[in-house]
């Protein structure tokens, strides 16, 4: 699909969270933010049409496997806001979830391919450093934001992945996309500005209340 293509099956995540929060009855967004995230998913549509790269499309295959992003992305936001531990804070959180996380992948290269599965990361020392930087990094701020806005909310962040990913593999892979996906993708960014100033509206809402 190429990675610009992938990311941009990260887009659906919201509309998806959306229609699970509803039916869960958890925390759903006001009118404009529903606006907003129907813009992004008219963008999403604009680029799903395209399936890839220009000049070779994917098969319809892959896209539906590609489609398991979103639904896997959506059942996790809905999940983490239901059975949030009570008394506990994101970082802890963050902290259980890398740890296990980082366990199951362990065991899964080591079963699979054993220790040399980790030789090239020796060249690379400052890359893999970095990667376990930024991942762990990602992890806090992901439950923090997650804490904050709820899950609709949160999902907005596959609009942000869809964009970087589209623009990284443009400038770092050599990727190449039709103008409707860039046009699409613009699109998703206007969805992401609207539903950012809804989340506004309704944080200042709440916090006008009195106790």
């Amino acid at each position: 699909l190429g990675a610009g293509y992938t990311g941009i099956m990260f887009t659906l995540s919201p509309v998806i969270t959306l229609v699970f929060s509803i039916l869960l009855g958890v925390r759903s967004p006001n009118l404009l933010g529903v606006v907003g995230i129907a813009v992004g998913f008219i963008g999403a549509v604009m680029v799903a049409l395209t399936r890839g790269e220009a000049g070779q499309p994917a098969d319809y295959f892959w896209v539906a496997i590609g489609l398991l992003i979103p639904v896997s992305l959506a059942a996790g936001n809905i999940y983490r806001t239901v059975d949030w531990p009570e008394s506990t804070g994101p970082i802890e959180l963050a902290v259980g979830s890398h740890l296990a996380a980082a366990t199951l992948l362990l065991i899964g290269i080591l079963t699979l391919f054993g220790w040399q599965a980790f030789a090239p990361l020796g060249g690379v020392p400052l890359v893999a450093a970095g990667q376990v930087a930024s991942a762990s990094a990602m992890f806090a701020f992901f439950f923090r934001l997650q804490a904050v806005g709820g899950p609709v909310y949160l999902s907005q962040i596959g609009y942000v992945a869809a964009a970087v990913g589209l623009f990284a593999g443009t400038i770092f892979l050599g990727e190449h996309y039709q103008l409707l996906t860039w046009l699409g993708a613009a699109i998703i960014t206007a969805g992401v500005f609207i539903t950012t100033k809804a989340q506004n509206q309704t944080s200042a809402r709440a916090q006008a209340q009195p106790a």
